[in-house]
């Protein structure tokens, strides 16, 4: 299991983030070019970490609710992840393959975990998790972070759902 994935975790958020990068990279996955202009990529894969979920499809969309009712953002900055070239053609491609009807299922299969991120995970928060975080935050442990904003992650019994199978799925 992912290290992220444990509410404990010892790593700092610099070691998450590189432990993501590895499990993407080991799953033949593409790992998103930092932009020049914009942090937006890094955002979104710390925020993967912070709230200890992978890039199945399921937990994306689980990140999604724990990023719109959980953390503070600049609406203009979040929605410039999906002008992102990659993230089109994923999207392109997740909709040709899957189609509306799975992709809804799949939606309809996550809600009520989605309604336990909204009525629980966020009343335990103490603060939102600020969707552009401060350097510094690379340093710190994600223990630490969890413990300062208040954030309890998903347990794995949470995520016990029937997950989407297609060909940008990941196995393990």
């Amino acid at each position: 299991m992912l290290s992220f994935k444990n509410q404990n975790c010892s790593l700092t958020l610099r070691e998450g983030i590189e432990e993501y990068n590895d499990y993407l990279r080991a799953n033949g996955k593409e790992v998103l070019a930092q932009l020049r202009d914009s942090s937006i990529v890094q955002d979104h894969d710390v925020t993967h970490v912070i709230f200890g979920l992978d890039t199945t499809l399921e937990e994306e969309s689980l990140l999604d609710t724990w990023v719109l009712w959980c953390c503070s953002y600049r609406l203009s900055h979040l929605m410039s992840y999906s002008k992102q070239p990659e993230i089109k053609d994923l999207y392109k491609k997740l909709l040709r393959e899957v189609g509306i009807f799975k992709f809804l299922k799949l939606l309809i299969n996550v809600f009520p975990t989605k309604f336990k991120i909204i009525f629980k995970h966020k009343k335990l928060m103490k603060k939102k998790w600020p969707f552009e975080f401060p350097e510094a935050y690379y340093d710190r442990k994600i223990f630490d972070l969890r413990e300062e904003y208040g954030i309890e992650i998903l347990k794995e019994e949470d995520k016990q759902f029937r997950k989407l199978n297609w060909s940008g799925a990941i196995k393990n």
